[in-house]
């Protein structure tokens, strides 16, 4: 059962990079495209500046949770690591689960409130529910908070793999 856990979301972590790419994309060229229009054709896209903001934040939010997976965010190091003995880096790494966990499950609560109180209301431009924009709160929290308790409890979840074929040196074992 753990096994089949870990694969699901070493597959979801795999399908959120690719979607964080497709996003950065169409953000770019919705936002190029709008550009184009509006200083050569003195025309626009109603729906682009609303369109890109919704990727934004779906990207950055994804991006988040695939920096917790990676221990990407950034560290404040006051103490060289020299110096600080194996417990204690332990015992901060711990820690650093800990607030990650959280913060994630602050997302996760606060989140889905703030989709259910923006679904009834509507964007402008694409008419879509506003609460839209805000879906994936919940979504990066779960698999924030999956990152961190495996991380916290030491299960590992073959993330060597999961890179490998990211990087398409690995086969697909990782999924």
């Amino acid at each position: 059962m753990r096994n089949r856990i870990i694969a699901f979301f070493n597959a979801i972590h795999i399908a959120l990079v690719y979607l964080a790419q497709i996003l950065m994309i169409a953000m770019v060229l919705i936002i190029f495209t709008n550009v184009v229009l509006r200083y050569v054709f003195n025309s626009g896209l109603m729906w682009s500046e609303e369109v890109a903001l919704l990727l934004a934040v779906w990207f950055i939010f994804i991006a988040m949770s695939i920096g917790v997976k990676q221990d990407l965010h950034i560290n404040i190091s006051v103490l060289p690591k020299r110096i600080l003995t194996p417990k204690v880096l332990f015992l901060l790494n711990k820690t650093k689960n800990l607030v990650v966990l959280f913060i994630a499950t602050v997302m996760l609560v606060d989140g889905f409130k703030l989709v259910q109180f923006t679904m009834a209301s509507i964007m402008p431009a694409t008419k879509l529910p506003a609460g839209l924009l805000y879906a994936i709160l919940p979504i990066s929290a779960v698999i924030m908070i999956y990152e961190s308790l495996m991380d916290l409890f030491n299960v590992d979840t073959n993330d060597q793999a999961v890179d490998a074929f990211l990087s398409g040196k690995g086969d697909s074992h990782a999924r």
